[in-house]
């Protein structure tokens, strides 16, 4: 575990009467690298950022072997939607009992028991696919199932973090699990092709279920007595939800970076996932320059998790709302189309704004709230952005349809820069503050 905490990486808080800005000295280069590997130095988070960096390779494995393994079965495009459906349902309709679970329980107990689900679910799917015995409704079933476990480890997991890396080190914990899934989504992606293509979807689906066993197998290292704060009474998960979504309510800040998400999965990334590759294949060249935008946006995102795993903005949800800004190009230049290295260019900043903007979240989520509510307040958020996307993905191909890409694609910039504006000024977003303490509900 984390011993006593470090001086911050860039000198004293203004709120506690730290030296300022302009007289503190900068660290090293050397000094900033050493401290955004720090976290690893814990026993505890370096066993759970190995098991997740082997489960983030097999997450980026699982879509197109999916995809394909019901394409080969039944050739329908309809069928490969109801599975991919399958997958999303039980997240959005668990996720809140999860995040209840997670501050109810041992997270360590809850994530090890979602990743043997998810290891026998896909699993059993690899068998089916490889002796020909699979069918659709098998499949549906088992990523029902699969899915349910998602609902159960994400939310502890934000939780676990917390207890493994220590308050001082959240930052550069987060920023380090980013980077790993960033540098491991561009390895599984081309991995994912060549197995699909010489092995068949079977074996992919294969390795993803080993990478839970992986994961799991590091989770049961970890000390079954974390420090995970006090825990919620044992008044059933039911009221636990209804407590969760009171540590929402009773923050403004929190509030309004959940609408602010939700409606940048809806109006913004949705519309470029449904929309890009039409672009690219009607006006670019096809599926190489989509996969040439992807792999930037990757890219954006590995370089966007060095950097944040040293930057300690005072203001951090102000500093993530501004970084949200940087995707704006990206469909602004889908809707002319430019040239696809001016997309390349775009795709790069895009990714890198996730990349902080999710990090200085999920560490402000962290600090900001009571040890035992933040799997809960993770699911609201998480639960916020769920159902945000499957929305805007079913309403940009109608708008596109009615509307013309072009002129939905400039909405989804301008959205991008108006949802920001409109949030910015709201006094609780300027409140939270670098700061390892926990902001009062009373205070926003």
């Amino acid at each position: 575990m984390r011993g006593p905490g470090r001086a911050h990486p860039t000198g004293g808080n203004p709120d506690r009467g730290g030296a300022g800005e302009e007289d503190r000295p900068r660290p090293k280069a050397g000094a900033r690298i050493a401290s955004a590997f720090s976290p690893l130095a814990a026993p505890g988070f370096r066993r759970y950022y190995l098991g997740q960096t082997a489960s983030f390779f097999g997450d980026a494995l699982t879509p197109l072997a999916v995809a394909f393994a019901v394409l080969h079965l039944t050739g329908s495009a309809a069928d490969l939607g109801i599975v991919v459906l399958s997958t999303r349902l039980p997240i959005i309709a668990l996720t809140l009992l999860g995040g209840a679970a997670g501050d109810r329980f041992s997270r360590r107990s809850v994530m090890l028991t979602a990743d043997l689900t998810r290891l026998a679910a896909h699993g059993a799917t690899a068998v089916l696919l490889l002796t020909g015995n699979a069918h659709l409704w098998t499949l549906v079933a088992l990523q029902l199932i699969a899915g349910a476990g998602s609902a159960f480890f994400n939310p502890a997991a934000v939780g676990l973090v917390a207890s493994l890396a220590g308050k001082e080190d959240l930052q550069a914990a987060n920023s380090l699990l980013s980077i790993s899934r960033s540098t491991v989504s561009i390895v599984a992606l081309g991995v994912a092709g060549a197995l699909v293509a010489w092995a068949g979807p079977g074996w992919a689906i294969a390795i993803d279920a080993m990478t839970f066993a992986v994961s799991a197998a590091f989770l049961a290292r970890l000390p079954r007595d974390l420090p995970e704060g006090g825990r919620v009474p044992a008044r059933g998960l039911l009221a636990g939800i209804g407590d969760g979504l009171a540590q929402v309510r009773g923050r403004t800040w929190l509030g309004v970076w959940i609408v602010h998400l939700a409606v940048a999965n809806a109006f913004v990334i949705s519309p470029i996932l449904v929309l890009g590759p039409y672009v690219a294949d009607r006006s670019l060249g096809g599926a190489p320059a989509w996969s040439a935008i992807g792999i930037a946006y990757a890219a954006g995102g590995l370089a966007a998790g060095v950097v944040s795993a040293h930057w300690r903005p005072a203001r951090p949800m102000v500093a993530a709302l501004l970084a949200f800004l940087l995707i704006a190009p990206l469909p602004a230049l889908l809707a002319v189309p430019a040239p696809l290295w001016q997309l390349i260019v775009a795709a790069v900043a895009a990714g890198g704004q996730v990349t902080v903007h999710n990090v200085i979240q999920t560490t402000a989520l962290q600090r900001h709230l009571p040890a035992d509510a933040v799997a809960r307040a993770a699911s609201v958020s998480m639960l916020g952005a769920l159902v945000a996307a499957p929305v805007g993905m079913g309403l940009a191909g109608p708008a596109a349809s009615f509307f013309g890409t072009r002129p939905v694609l400039i909405a989804c910039a301008a959205t991008a820069v108006l949802i920001t504006a409109v949030t910015l000024p709201v006094p609780a977003v300027w409140r939270i503050r670098d700061d390892s303490s926990p902001v009062p509900s009373a205070s926003g």
